[in-house]
């Protein structure tokens, strides 16, 4: 699992750093928000963090804001938070926005890492069920069984033809799909529909998701652009 840092402090995410190592945990260390902001957010899916630990107080943005930022990339991610003891209004905000724990500076690491345990335990419980119906990539999120996607915490408002056809793509992002192939994704009950019945939920979804973001391959068919995965 992966821990990201976001602190203003140097030597707390060393600290940090060294002794999430030591429990044989992968560790993204950021030096404020905005920087921790723009290097998540051109993550994939499968390379987020498995926790975020969030000081409050730091420059260009704040623990709070990023806060927000991160919910709307990926709901479900666990958020800690740090706080120096005069900042009782901030801790309690965090905890009503959803934060899973807080913890005081001066802290104890031991207490830390019982606390990131009990965290990922929980998590873990539910992810095996929840997270293969849920598909993350980039800023858009994918649940499978209510047939909704968003795109940075923003209902798409798919049909469910199109959710069917994002899903695919999103779901085999270096993949050139033929119109046929389409087809049998977004009608798998009925195959005996003509192929330009395709090209207009191309045209309907990219004006949904971006007019850019889903490439006409000429010849064969449609792909996710490959500036997405980026």
């Amino acid at each position: 699992m992966t821990i990201a840092i976001c602190d203003d402090e140097l030597n707390i995410r060393s600290g940090l750093k060294t002794a999430l190592e030591k429990e044989q945990y992968s560790v993204m260390e950021f030096e404020n928000g905005l920087e921790c902001y723009n290097a998540i957010s051109a993550l994939n899916s499968s390379d987020f963090p498995s926790l975020f630990i969030l000081d409050i107080m730091m420059p260009e943005m704040d623990g709070l804001t990023l806060f927000k930022k991160i919910k709307e990339l990926s709901p479900a991610t666990p958020v800690m938070f740090l706080t120096s003891r005069d900042e009782e209004f901030d801790k309690v905000l965090g905890l009503e926005l959803g934060a899973d724990d807080y913890l005081t500076k001066p802290y104890s690491i031991r207490e830390l890492i019982a606390r990131i345990h009990v965290i990922l335990r929980r998590y873990s419980k539910t992810e095996n069920t929840q997270q293969k119906n849920i598909l993350r990539f980039n800023e858009f999120l994918i649940d499978r069984d209510s047939y909704t996607a968003t795109k940075s915490g923003t209902d798409l408002a798919l049909t469910v033809t199109e959710f069917r056809i994002f899903e695919a793509f999103v779901s085999n992002p270096k993949t050139v799909f033929t119109r046929d192939q389409l087809i049998q994704k977004a009608y798998p009950d009925d195959v005996y529909l003509n192929d330009r019945a395709v090209d207009c939920h191309i045209k309907r979804l990219r004006k949904k998701i971006g007019t850019d973001l889903i490439e006409t391959i000429y010849g064969l068919g449609y792909k996710l652009s490959d500036t997405l995965g980026k």
